[in-house]
């Protein structure tokens, strides 16, 4: 019966992977916005601007183009395309199966915690996929960056203070949105900066690796010229709180808009440090995980539709908390069920889509925090297998 339920997570993983390479070797053109990818892998190789004008394109630290390198190098291009989707989505599902070692009950049970980690992971990636569909047709880093983030989470929880380090530097070569829960996890958790502060000599190192120092430094003053101005997207459907409130009429007035994401962010930081201190590292750790992904889906100035994968694994992993815990309440899971498949709107038709664009995901996000907080008991109480 474990067997069946692993086979069976593992058979819809393969099918949407399939369905997505397929896709792209009947239409090799559409390729979404890894050209983005591509091209600042060229220039960076040839001494070009990674970084031309404008508040779109490529908005990455330069060690991400060198990263990158290899899938531009392969060749047929649509091959490389695939290749990079499937180390995004292979790192999604292995995410979803560390948090199916977890999720089983520590109560005394008649079924065994190997076929309720089984269960798990079957409705992990049931209720979690869903809103990776269109992350992972556009080949965008919010699929490999919301895995990072769940191996992060875990491995704070877990002390592994090395390996969360890692991971969480990687997370801000795939997005410069993740300094916020690296500055987080740098001020709450004590034992993390060391480790915090090794990677850095690391990154730095990948992000001169050129024949012109010169040049590579000139990328990084872009870097910034360009994350700077970037702030305020031009023609960008914004899917965060405020997008939703311009969308009911309600205008976005940049100065509040700048004093509430300030203000959030410091209360953020007050909250992960309170809940670390008061009540322990896996309430702390918790607490990271929902702040991380709540700042840059609802308070995030760029959020697209595709950005809400960074929030589906952790609502996932409550949803299934409560429907196959004894003592877990079962309302709690079935709404949040509703939710993650609520967060593949963008994809379920073009009426739906046109209707439900930039409001609903953050409407759904904002009205499941009160379920999200709490500290589920198997995230608390279990230890990975």
């Amino acid at each position: 019966m474990r067997s069946r339920w692993n086979t069976l997570a593992w058979s819809i993983l393969g099918i949407v992977f399939a369905g997505m390479a397929l896709y792209l070797v009947l239409n090799p053109t559409r390729t979404g916005v890894v050209p983005n990818y591509r091209f600042a892998a060229t220039n960076w190789w040839i001494s070009k601007s990674m970084y031309p004008g404008g508040t779109h394109g490529f908005l990455y630290l330069p060690q991400f183009a060198v990263l990158f390198t290899p899938f531009n190098l392969i060749q047929p291009p649509v091959l490389g395309e695939i290749l990079w989707r499937a180390m995004g989505f292979g790192l999604f599902g292995f995410a979803l199966l560390r948090l199916a070692q977890i999720v089983s009950p520590t109560t005394h049970d008649s079924r065994s915690p190997s076929f309720q980690r089984a269960i798990g992971f079957f409705l992990l990636v049931l209720l979690a996929v869903p809103a990776s569909l269109a992350s992972i047709n556009n080949g965008q880093t919010n699929l490999p960056l919301s895995a990072c983030f769940v191996l992060t989470f875990l491995a704070i929880r877990d002390r592994k203070w090395a390996t969360a380090a890692a991971f969480l530097t990687l997370c801000l070569v795939l997005k410069p949105l993740a300094l916020a829960p690296w500055l987080l996890a740098f001020a709450v958790f004590p034992s993390m900066r060391l480790p915090l502060l090794c990677g850095v000599p690391a990154l730095l190192v990948i992000g001169v690796i050129h024949p012109n120092l010169s040049y590579a430094w000139s990328q990084w003053l872009e870097f910034g010229f360009k994350l700077f101005h970037s702030y305020t997207p031009e023609n960008l459907r914004v899917s965060d709180v405020f997008g939703m409130l311009e969308k009911a009429g309600i205008p976005n007035n940049l100065f509040v808009n700048s004093i509430s994401r300030a203000l959030g962010s410091f209360a953020a930081l007050v909250f992960v440090w309170i809940r670390f201190r008061q009540k322990g590292l896996a309430a702390g750790s918790w607490a990271l995980a929902v702040i991380t992904v709540l700042i840059l889906t609802i308070f995030n100035p760029r959020a697209e539709t595709n950005s809400y994968v960074l929030v589906s694994p952790l609502l996932a992993y409550v949803a299934v908390s409560h429907l196959i815990a004894p003592s877990g309440t079962k309302w709690i899971g079935w709404i949040l069920s509703v939710v993650c498949l609520g967060l593949m709107c963008d994809g379920m038709s073009k009426p739906i889509y046109l209707a439900t664009d930039v409001w609903l995901k953050p409407l759904l996000v904002i009205l499941s925090i009160p379920m999200l907080l709490p500290v589920p008991n198997s995230w608390r109480e279990a230890r990975s297998a």
